[in-house]
């Protein structure tokens, strides 16, 4: 039984057709390759591309998949995205503006990480609104529960 991509896996045949299904370290790596994105951040992400792990016989190849799932959440989820990378970068210059301030450092330092959890609050909302984020989720949590690990529970 093949399973498309925007199915859930009940079993873990079809949740293992899925993980087999995600692009291949050759295809991130060149996708990777033509991006924007530093070496470094190439680097970090080429490494999570190639995290597997054993299970019994079976190496499941569970760095590819999360790579194809977390690429399909930025293109889902925008708002998200785009909110959270303005809060983060709002949060670094604020933070090393006033970071070596003696007590307003501290506050920097606090008041950037509570910028970054209101913008990702408040893309996750505007998501939410569009209505996207509960079925995607569900249908992630699925893929992966099916594979027995026990690890992924909503």
């Amino acid at each position: 039984m093949k399973v498309n991509q925007g199915e859930m896996a009940v079993s873990f045949e079809e949740a293992m057709q899925q993980v087999n299904a995600a692009p291949s370290l050759r295809k991130i790596k060149n996708y990777l390759d033509n991006s924007n994105m530093s070496a470094d951040m190439k680097a970090i992400l080429y490494d999570i591309a190639g995290f597997s792990i054993k299970v019994g016989q079976t190496v499941i190849a569970v760095g590819r998949r999360i790579f194809e799932i977390a690429s399909g959440l930025v293109v889902k989820f925008p708002n998200f995205t785009l909110s959270t990378l303005v809060a983060v970068v709002i949060g670094v210059v604020l933070n090393g503006a006033l970071g070596g301030l003696p007590v307003i450092g501290a506050l920097a330092a606090f008041f950037s990480k509570l910028l970054v959890l209101l913008g990702m609050a408040k893309g996750a909302i505007d998501d939410i609104r569009d209505n996207a984020a509960k079925s995607e989720m569900q249908r992630v949590s699925a893929q992966f529960d099916a594979l027995g690990l026990g690890i992924v529970k909503l």
